[in-house]
């Protein structure tokens, strides 16, 4: 069993369409035409992004953007999870810095990763820089879309 974490950026403008191609199956048409990949690639399965957003979210980071859950959840009916994060969550990017957490912290979950402990300190590393790169470099118009299916 095995899971693919995607992140491209969007222009919120965009997310009507999105959510809307996402009703007909065409919502990766939509992302493709309108978003940009944010740089590097996540190279760990989608279940160690999903393990770090959930435990953060226990922690009080909720990344995701409440006011997108709705848009979230259309989207997520292609895909089989999404979140979408906007420039707000910049307030939490003291609160991604790798260093500030030990692996249990955020890659304790219901999913058997099958990773070492030196494994899971990459992914762990590597999963936060990504997210804090990312939402970094957002602008107020844009929106990252994570996607894990």
């Amino acid at each position: 069993m095995s899971s693919i974490a995607s992140l491209h950026i969007v222009k919120i403008g965009d997310l009507p369409a999105i959510a809307s191609a996402a009703g007909r199956e065409r919502a990766w048409e939509a992302i493709q035409q309108s978003g940009r990949e944010p740089g590097e690639e996540y190279g760990w399965s989608g279940y160690v992004m999903m393990n770090v957003l959930d435990n953060l979210d226990n922690l009080d980071v909720t990344l995701e953007n409440p006011d997108l859950h709705e848009a979230a959840e259309a989207i997520s009916a292609e895909f089989g999870y999404t979140t979408l994060i906007t420039s707000d969550a910049k307030e939490f990017l003291d609160r991604l810095d790798p260093a500030a957490y030990e692996i249990d912290d955020l890659l304790d979950g219901p999913v058997d990763l099958q990773l070492d402990a030196e494994e899971s300190r990459h992914a762990m590393e590597d999963t936060l820089s990504l997210l804090r790169k990312a939402i970094a470099d957002l602008a107020d118009d844009e929106i990252l879309l994570l996607t894990i299916g």
